[in-house]
């Protein structure tokens, strides 16, 4: 068993518009069980990270598991700490901390160092979510979705296999679903699906496309379906064909 291993319970909502962060950096603030299930993920899918914790103990187990260097011991509401890991160009911060106030408190600050971050807060205190979300953040409740998993684990278990294998089976060419990003003047800028010709240059296919500020989702959208800039394609596959994918049309998210 990994180091990994030991940790158990999170989800992940849906995928969230795109952030406006200069570097593929993401923080993690708190070192628990649901930060070693993100921390681990992260990892497997080549993503930079920082994680902050406060408690030292929490912190040499991290160590373990990461190199040192990326767990930053501190209080994560610290304003210089944030820094330090580099919340100004990050790409996105995860808020993990055991009392929603204090993922509330990292949340404003974080914004107001980088009102181009994508922020996502675990909380299961259905009161504080108006705040959470007023201030900007995405709010995932494991409850909730573990209760979604339950049920259909029960109704199509096929699903759950599938989902479970796809992020739990042990591989060098991890499989996830994965967004990329149309760029303005790439090949995908104002061309069609049938034209940039994914499935044959990537072997993946488009199960859906989400466009726009709102961000709305066209599942399987047909060949003819022209791009434009900023559109998100969603797909399923290993990453080397994502990164195959972001080089055609523009970048991975």
């Amino acid at each position: 068993m990994s180091d990994f291993e030991d940790f158990s319970g999170a989800s992940s909502a849906g995928p969230p518009p795109a952030a406006a962060g200069s570097a593929d950096l993401f923080i993690v603030c708190g070192g628990g069980t649901t930060a070693g299930v993100v921390i681990q993920e992260l990892t497997l899918t080549g993503r930079k990270f920082f994680v902050l914790e406060k408690d030292p103990e929490a912190c040499e187990r991290l160590r373990r598991m990461v190199p040192q260097e990326l767990v930053l011991e501190g209080d994560a509401t610290d304003e210089d700490l944030l820094l330090k890991a580099g919340v100004k160009e990050a790409r996105g911060l995860l808020a993990t901390l055991g009392d929603d106030k204090l993922n509330l408190v990292v949340t404003v600050t974080a914004f107001q160092i980088n009102p181009g971050l994508r922020v996502v807060c675990l909380s299961n205190d259905e009161t504080q979510w108006p705040r959470l979300r007023r201030a900007g953040a995405i709010v995932v409740s494991s409850a909730h979705i573990g209760g979604r998993r339950l049920a259909t684990g029960v109704i199509h278990p096929e699903t759950t296999f599938f989902l479970n294998e796809m992020l739990s089976a042990p591989s060098e060419k991890p499989v996830r679903v994965e967004a990329v990003v149309v760029a303005k003047g790439s090949e995908g800028d104002g061309r069609s699906l049938a034209e940039v010709d994914v499935y044959a240059r990537t072997g993946l296919q488009v199960i859906a496309l989400c466009r726009g500020a709102a961000g709305e989702f066209q599942c399987n959208p047909g060949r003819e379906t022209r791009l434009a800039p900023e559109d998100r394609l969603l797909v399923i596959g290993d990453l080397h064909s994502v990164d195959r994918l972001a080089a055609l049309v523009g970048r991975w998210e």
